[in-house]
C-alpha cells in the first residue's frame, strides 16, 4: 500500500483507549454468541454478468478508495445492472464496521480491512463465507497472503494489495562514499556499508531511520524473511525461537553500530530526510515509494537520484524479500446483495485489468499473481533512473513464509512493540527477552506456549 495510504490508514484506524475496550467487549460478545448457520455465498453469476443486479456500497479509505472508485466505470460496462458507490469517508471506518457487524445492520456490501486484521474479523462469524466462489483463485495468490484470508479452512476475504520489501537508496550518496549496492547481500553487509558511510561523511549521513520506539516494523520484516513466527500453525505462542533470536541480534548490531537515525516515522524531520543527505537508505515495502515520490515531487525541477536494491538476507543464500502491510476486501454476512458484491470484488482483485489499473494509477502492488506477468511490470520507472523496480519487487514473492496470524495478532503485535521499545531504551539486554515476552502473551491473551519454545 502506498506511503500516503499508510499514513492515512494509521490515522483512520487509531482508537482511544476507551474505544479499544469497547471493541474488545464487542469481539467477546460476538465470539460468545449462539452459533448461527454459516452464511455461505454459493451463487456465482459472474459468467452471466447482465443477470447480476443490485446496488452496493463499498467502504474504503484514502488512495485505496480512489483506486476502487476509478474502476467503477469499467466494471459497469461488464455489469450494467450493478450500481456501485464507493464511500471514502474513512474516519473511524473499521470501528464503524465493527459496530455494524455487532448490530447486524448498517454494514456496507463490501469493506476494506488491513490484512493483519482479517483473521480477527473472520473469527466473529459475521463475514460471508466465500469458499465456494473464491477457492478457484487460491493458487493465483501468494500462499503467505491467502493463508490470512482463511479461517478454520473457509475463505472470508480476498487479498487486494501487498507490501513486498526492498531497500530504497540515494544513488548520489552511495556514489559519493564509494558504496556499490550490488555488494550488499546480507544485513551484515548492509551494516558494514552503513559504517563506511557514517565514517566517510563525518557522521553526517546515517544509513537508515530507525526509532527505538518503532522497531516492530523492521522486526516483522526480518521475522518473516527468516521464518520466525509469533504463533505456530496451531495458534500457540512461538516467538521464542532461534529464528527470532537471530533477528533480535541483527537489530541489536544495527543499533549499536551507530548507523541508525533515531527519528519518529513520518514526522517532519523524517520526511525532510527524503530531500537531504542525512539518511542514505530506507528498507521498507513497495508502498513506501509513494511517500518518497509524493514528498520529492513537491519540488518541481528537482531531479530524482533514487534507486532500489533487494532486501538483504539474514545470511548468505537466505530469502531477500518479505512483506509489510497490505489489504483485503470482505463481504458482511448481513447484506442482501452478496452476488453483486462478489462480482465487484472479483473484478477488482481477481482480474489482471483490475489489478494493473490500480497499480498503474495508484501504486497498489497486485496480490493477484497473473497480474505480475503483465508488460507493465517490466516497464522502466523514470523516477528510479529507468530501473525495473516493479519487477524487482516480485522476486521470491511465492517463497515468503506465511505468518500465522490469529484473531489475537493485533494484541500480540502491540506487546511486541512495547517489549522492543523497552529493550532498546534499557540497554538492549537480550537474555530473557523472548522468555518474558512469551509469558506476557500467555497471560494476556491466554494462548498456550509452543512445545518448541527455547524455554522448554
Amino acid at each position: 500500500m502506498s506511503g500516503s495510504l499508510l499514513k492515512k490508514s494509521l490515522i483512520v484506524t487509531a482508537m482511544t483507549t476507551t474505544t479499544m475496550v469497547v471493541a474488545l467487549l464487542i469481539m467477546q460478545s460476538l465470539m460468545q454468541a449462539p452459533h448461527r448457520p454459516t452464511n455461505l455465498l454459493t451463487s456465482d453469476a459472474t459468467n452471466d454478468p447482465p443477470r447480476v443486479r443490485g446496488k452496493i456500497t463499498v467502504w474504503s479509505w484514502g488512495i485505496a478508495a480512489k483506486s476502487l472508485d476509478a474502476l467503477v466505470d469499467a466494471f459497469s460496462k461488464q455489469y450494467p445492472n450493478v450500481s456501485v458507490d464507493v464511500d471514502m469517508t474513512g474516519a473511524n471506518m473499521q470501528s464503524r464496521f465493527f459496530l455494524s457487524l455487532t448490530a447486524g445492520v448498517g454494514a456496507p456490501e463490501v469493506s476494506q480491512l488491513q490484512i493483519r486484521e482479517a483473521p480477527r474479523y473472520a473469527a466473529t462469524d459475521q463475514l460471508a463465507d466465500l469458499t465456494s466462489v473464491a477457492m478457484k483463485y487460491k493458487d493465483r495468490f501468494p500462499p503467505s497472503f491467502w493463508a490470512n484470508c482463511e479461517y478454520n479452512g473457509r475463505v472470508y476475504a480476498i487479498p487486494w494489495d501487498m507490501g513486498p520489501c526492498a531497500v530504497y537508496y540515494k544513488r548520489e550518496v552511495f556514489e559519493r562514499y564509494g558504496i556499490d549496492p550490488n555488494t550488499i547481500v546480507t544485513w551484515d553487509d548492509y551494516i558494514d556499508a552503513g559504517k563506511r558511510i557514517l565514517k566517510r561523511s563525518g557522521g553526517r549521513t546515517r544509513m537508515l531511520p530507525l526509532s527505538t520506539g518503532s522497531l516492530q516494523g523492521l522486526f516483522e520484516i526480518m521475522m518473516q524473511q527468516n521464518g520466525a513466527q509469533m504463533f505456530d500453525h496451531k495458534g500457540r505462542i512461538a516467538i521464542n525461537s532461534l529464528e527470532s533470536h537471530k533477528v533480535l541480534k541483527t537489530i541489536k548490531r544495527m543499533l549499536e553500530s551507530g548507523i541508525c537515525y533515531n527519528v519518529i516515522p513520518y514526522s517532519h524531520e523524517f520526511l525532510a530526510g527524503f530531500k537531504n543527505d542525512t539518511v542514505a537508505t530506507y528498507p521498507s515495502a513497495v508502498w513506501f515509494g509513494g511517500s518518497i515520490k509524493d514528498t520529492v515531487q513537491e519540488y518541481p525541477g528537482q531531479a530524482s537520484d533514487w534507486g532500489v536494491f533487494p532486501l538483504p538476507a539474514l545470511e548468505t543464500g537466505g530469502l531477500r524479500n518479505s512483506t509489510l502491510g497490505g489489504s483485503v476486501l470482505v463481504i458482511p454476512r448481513q447484506v442482501e446483495q452478496k452476488e453483486a458484491a462478489w462480482a465487484f470484488i472479483e473484478y477488482a482483485l481477481c482480474t489482471v485489468a483490475g489489478q494493473i489499473a490500480q497499480y498503474r494509477n495508484f501504486d497498489l502492488f497486485p496480490a493477484y499473481l497473473p497480474a505480475l506477468e503483465d508488460p507493465f511490470i517490466d516497464e522502466q520507472d523514470p523516477f528510479y533512473g529507468n530501473q525495473l523496480v516493479r519487477r524487482l519487487f516480485t522476486k521470491d514473492l511465492t517463497e515468503i513464509p506465511t505468518l500465522h496470524r490469529t484473531r489475537d495478532w493485533m494484541q500480540a503485535e502491540n506487546y511486541l512493540k512495547q517489549a522492543l521499545s523497552k529493550w532498546a531504551t534499557n540497554g538492549m539486554e537480550s537474555r530473557g527477552f523472548f522468555e518474558d515476552l512469551e509469558q506476557k502473551l500467555h497471560s494476556r491473551i491466554g494462548r498456550p506456549i509452543s512445545p518448541a519454545s527455547r524455554a522448554n
